[in-house]
């Protein structure tokens, strides 16, 4: 509910380390046990559902992901999944706009 509030900046830098609240959450997770990582995980992929972007580096030019702990694949992976929605979000096609289908030309 909070991350659905107008003209919230989901992506804003943090002035020590700017770091994104990816970044954060990611640091976060990073700091829990590992019998507790997917608990951690559900943040982020609340973060990334509020539209975050993993693609952000932050002051030491690292993304999420690559602060994310090696061993924490499916963190990893997450992260990975929306860099790459994140990177295909532009190149989708909606192919059901409402408008005419078909080349367009009155002769075919």
């Amino acid at each position: 509910m909070l991350l659905d509030q107008e003209g919230l900046e989901i992506d804003e830098v943090d002035r020590m380390e700017q770091d994104t609240p990816l970044h954060k959450a990611v640091r976060y997770v990073n700091s829990l046990e590992k019998s507790i990582w997917p608990h951690g995980h559900e943040i982020v992929a609340m973060l990334l559902d509020a539209g975050c972007d993993p693609r952000i580096r932050n002051k030491a030019k690292l993304k999420p992901v690559e602060l994310a702990d090696p061993r924490n694949t499916d963190l990893r992976s997450m992260l990975q999944k929306g860099e790459f929605a994140m990177m295909a979000g532009g190149d989708v096609v909606d192919d059901d706009d409402g408008g005419p289908t078909g080349s367009g030309s009155d002769s075919d």
